[in-house]
């Protein structure tokens, strides 16, 4: 714990729009990420953060700036819409993440998410929660350092995000690696989270930081807690001051 993993230094990101204008997206990212660490990067829609999430993983380049990480540093990103393979079990899936992983180890990741009994599951047209499962158990197979996610709990009913938030905890506690959390969420955010990184928008920039002083363990009620509501009212202050009209979702 505390071990700094990856940093991003004075990350700018411009592009052009589709009227041939230049669009300033991002302005000099600055933060850090440590070891088993959670971090949720909390903006407003369109302030850069998909831009910001797929630069981290090594999808995008940024204009200027650069991520500094370790040699051989292994980053995944799980996109909003996660996928799986529907002509694959359970099973095949996981190991398409990684084939030269042994079989046990692949039985234990698939326990880890909760897919035990599903092994040979074909998941064509399962609801989000159950392709999530798979999507992080894909991501895990790879051994990760960080896994960057986007969103992807936002068409899930209420019962089953509860279920993935805890998982998610489950995981981060279990596995050594990190999570990076792209979200709108502020309850979300401060459940999955040791650190906050607050962005607005028009230029996407760092505005805040927030360390969540919670303990590690925590269980869906925690959100009830008086603390919790006080980050979660400290949070909501600090974006209304921006005097931005941009929605956030407050609840699972």
């Amino acid at each position: 714990m505390g071990k700094n993993i990856l940093k991003l230094s004075n990350v700018s990101k411009d592009y052009i729009g589709p009227l041939g204008n230049k669009v300033h997206l991002l302005e000099n990212i600055e933060f850090d990420l440590e070891l088993n660490k959670s971090t949720s990067i909390i903006a407003p829609k369109g302030a850069g953060k998909s831009s910001l999430l797929k630069i981290v993983s090594g999808l995008e380049q940024p204009t200027s700036g650069e991520i500094i990480a370790s040699e051989n540093f292994k980053k995944v990103l799980i996109p909003s819409e996660p996928s799986s393979f529907p002509w694959l079990s359970v099973f095949e899936n996981v190991l398409f993440g990684n084939k030269k992983l042994d079989t046990d180890k692949a039985m234990e990741i698939v326990e880890l998410v909760g897919l035990e009994g599903y092994e040979d599951h074909r998941p064509h047209n399962n609801s989000y929660g159950f392709r999530f499962r798979i999507a992080l158990a894909r991501a895990l197979a790879v051994n990760p350092d960080l896994v960057v996610l986007d969103e992807p709990f936002t068409n899930m009913k209420s019962t089953t995000k509860e279920e993935i938030y805890s998982l998610v905890r489950e995981v981060n506690s279990s596995v050594d690696c990190t999570f990076l959390i792209g979200t709108t969420n502020i309850s979300e955010a401060i459940f999955l989270s040791e650190q906050i990184i607050l962005v607005q928008k028009n230029p996407g920039k760092v505005f805040d930081k927030i360390n969540i002083d919670l303990p590690f363990e925590r269980s869906i009620d925690i959100m009830n807690d008086e603390k919790f509501i006080q980050i979660r009212n400290q949070i909501e202050s600090k974006f209304r001051k921006l005097e931005t009209n941009q929605l956030f979702s407050f609840s699972i």
